[in-house]
């Protein structure tokens, strides 16, 4: 049996590690939302709602990372809805980040 984590083409930081209570918010239509990240990697990012859950209409998203000296590379970043399961959602980055593992974790750590 394949282990979820084996299946990744990225690496991802783990916030329980790095930057925990770190913030995206995500522009859903007309409607913009605030997620916990619980999750990064160079191709999307693992959110979980803070309050209760929400049903993801479009599967279209925009997510920046709040709070980030990042000159901008974790903003505005057009993403797919993957998965959603409860509280939690999973995207996929259209362009994946071009920053490697210890540049991620430099910035959301």
């Amino acid at each position: 049996m394949e282990i979820h984590e084996d299946r990744r083409l990225y690496a991802r930081v783990q916030l329980c590690a790095y930057g925990v209570g770190t913030v995206c918010s995500i522009s859903h239509g007309q409607e913009r939302i605030h997620l916990d990240l619980v999750d990064l990697s160079s191709g999307g990012a693992r959110l979980k709602a803070r309050d209760q859950p929400r049903q993801f209409t479009d599967k279209r998203l925009v997510l920046s990372v709040q709070g980030v000296k990042d000159g901008g590379r974790l903003q505005n970043l057009s993403a797919q809805l993957r998965w959603q399961s409860g509280a939690e959602i999973g995207v996929q980055f259209d362009t994946p980040l071009d920053m490697a593992l210890s540049e991620l974790q430099n910035l959301i750590g």
